[in-house]
């Protein structure tokens, strides 16, 4: 991005801010960057100062998940931020928010309190055991009515989530030898048939370190709820799996007894593969990490073949 071209987006952010705040103090100063967004810090007189993230790109298609409409993903944001602190978990208020109608003048946007932190590579064997808890928490909250159906509410979860696993991985068979999708439908299939058909618990389907903020060691805020849905707690665990978090102390703070995962463990492999195909193409057409695609093909090819093992 030039730097013309980013300082018409500080201008435009600004501005669109400071009206719908109706605060003219308003003063934005580039924080970070994400894959899909900008985050921005936010000084106002007499006020804390906030994060503003704001959309690089308001409707961006993709090969593993149809369009993605940036606003959309707000409005649920605030839906389970909301939840979140109902419930007493760790997350960033949402101070406004916006989704506009008029990308090409003003950005879609979603101001937060500001929570300083550490990033942390490695969460210690506490937070590990506090992050399981956290996830038992998630999971334990059941929307209804308008925030069920904003969170995206369907009649036979196994229908909708072998769609969505099929659909990303076909779009990394780009990347890599490709199996017959009826064959890919028929492992899945047979995997999820061990779960019931109906789930109705919150999921993050992030819980890793970059979006955790780390004080003391202790986990003092989750960030990042845009990949939230309803559905399946062991969607998580497989999720959580493939980043490595799945530890005894993650289990202990969850509550999950091993035997239960290994009773479980073809589910736990379709749903690992939701997250392993999608990081095969972000991987290579988002982030252009070479290191990280060849992991996940890797990682892919083998869940595919224990699924075929262990469902003959």
């Amino acid at each position: 991005m030039s730097a013309q071209t980013f300082a018409i987006r500080i201008a435009r952010l600004q501005s669109s801010l400071a009206q719908r705040l109706d605060d003219p103090s308003v003063v934005i100063e580039p924080y970070r960057e994400g894959i899909d967004s900008w985050v921005d810090l936010v000084h106002r007189a007499n006020r804390a100062d906030a994060i503003v993230r704001s959309a690089k790109i308001e409707l961006r298609p993709t090969r593993y998940e149809g369009l993605v409409d940036y606003g959309k993903v707000i409005e649920k944001e605030v839906v389970v931020s909301r939840l979140f602190r109902q419930h007493n978990l760790p997350t960033p208020e949402v101070i406004a928010w916006r989704h506009s109608r008029d990308p090409e003048s003003e950005p879609s946007w979603m101001l937060m309190e500001f929570v300083p932190h550490v990033t942390v590579e490695k969460l210690s064997a506490e937070c590990q055991r506090e992050l399981g808890s956290f996830a038992r928490r998630i999971h334990a909250i059941k929307p209804s009515g308008d925030d069920l159906d904003q969170l995206g509410s369907v009649s036979s979860w196994h229908e909708w989530i072998r769609q969505r696993i099929l659909t990303r991985v076909a779009a990394a068979e780009r990347y890599m030898p490709a199996s017959p999708r009826e064959h890919v439908d028929r492992l899945l299939r047979s995997a999820l048939s061990t779960r019931p058909d109906y789930h109705d618990s919150l999921l993050h389907l992030d819980l890793r370190e970059p979006n955790l903020a780390i004080r003391d060691d202790r986990i003092i805020a989750i960030f990042d709820l845009a990949n939230a849905l309803v559905g399946d707690p062991y969607l998580e665990l497989g999720r959580i799996r493939g980043c490595g978090l799945l530890t005894p102390e993650f289990l202990a703070g969850y509550g999950e007894p091993v035997r239960n995962l290994e009773r479980n463990q073809p589910a736990l492999d379709a749903y690992e593969l939701d997250l392993t195909a999608l990081l095969v193409v972000v991987s290579r057409e988002e982030t252009d990490d070479d290191f990280l695609h060849r992991a996940m093909i890797r990682r892919t090819t083998y869940l595919l073949e224990r699924l075929e093992r262990n469902i003959q």
